[in-house]
């Protein structure tokens, strides 16, 4: 008896042993890598201080997202100086893919860093110097400010400093000895010089000025332009000679094209211009001869 209940106790082990190895394994999930993205080139695009940091970077970002939206297989990194010195020596650097830039610097680079122009903003007429004066300072002609505190933006500034300059010695009115002269670090800076008096009439350009009364309108009620210096060429767009001719074709359409759709509409009128337009080199061959000019009226600078 005791025999056959352990040939019974056997048995029943074996079959539960067989039953649990005829089980199917516990579901386990495999994780797959996710597939790898694509690398992109990036491309830096600087754009000149045109009024302050701040603004630039706040207006041209959605830019520089707007294009990105539509370059599958590149990635423009926006860059805004500080100051209109470092643009000018990063740029001589050959620091920048693309730049926007005031058009004695576009120039420039063409001659020294190896550079090509591609296009540049609209309407020549809006690029030229204006004075800004407090609405109650008796500034009526520019040989008012003889024997009075004036302000300029940064030197290399050739609308907001080198064409006023020019302006000045045109009306008999020397920079060097007729006023008492200071040099801020942007346009926004020396237009805020006359608002809070500390001079009676500033320079810069027109665009700068309406970026001030978008972003300053309280402060905008107390002053006024005048005397507008005639006009140069306007800003230029050039690229770096070793970035691929398709991306430089394509970035040029795809500016260009900006005028053409609602979203880049808007986009451009924060700027604001009217729209990008194509440009050669050749174009912004009447800047140097602006500078011939200049450096001649002012040969210490």
């Amino acid at each position: 008896m005791k025999s056959r209940l352990i040939v019974i106790l056997a048995a029943t082990l074996l079959l539960a042993s067989c039953e649990k190895a005829a089980a199917p394994p516990a579901y386990t999930p495999t994780l797959a890598s996710a597939p790898a993205r694509a690398k992109v080139a990036e491309y830096t695009f600087a754009v000149t201080p045109m009024s302050n940091f701040r603004d630039v970077y706040d207006v041209f970002q959605p830019i520089m997202d707007y294009m990105n939206a539509r370059l599958p297989d590149a990635r423009l990194v926006l860059e805004v100086p500080r100051g209109l010195d470092e643009h000018e020596h990063q740029l001589a650097a050959r620091s920048f893919a693309f730049a926007l830039s005031n058009p004695w610097h576009t120039w420039r680079a063409t001659q020294t860093g190896g550079y090509t122009i591609f296009g540049k903003f609209s309407d020549d007429a809006n690029f030229h110097g204006i004075w800004i004066v407090r609405k109650d300072s008796g500034i009526k002609s520019l040989t008012d400010l003889k024997g009075k505190k004036i302000c300029f933006p940064p030197k290399s500034a050739l609308a907001g400093t080198m064409m006023p300059r020019m302006q000045l010695r045109e009306h008999g009115v020397d920079p060097l000895r007729d006023v008492s002269v200071t040099y801020v670090g942007s346009q926004h800076a020396s237009i805020m010089e006359v608002y809070t008096k500390g001079a009676v009439a500033c320079a810069t350009w027109p665009l700068a000025w309406i970026n001030f009364q978008r972003l300053n309108p309280e402060e905008s009620k107390a002053l006024e332009a005048r005397f507008p210096t005639t006009s140069l060429i306007n800003q230029g767009l050039a690229a770096r000679n070793d970035v691929p001719p398709d991306l430089v074709r394509r970035v040029a359409g795809l500016l260009q094209g900006m005028d053409q759709t609602p979203e880049g509409k808007k986009l451009l009128k924060m700027v604001p211009v009217r729209r990008f337009e194509p440009a050669i080199t050749a174009d912004y061959e009447v800047v140097q001869t602006f500078m011939e000019k200049y450096k001649k009226a002012f040969p210490a600078d």
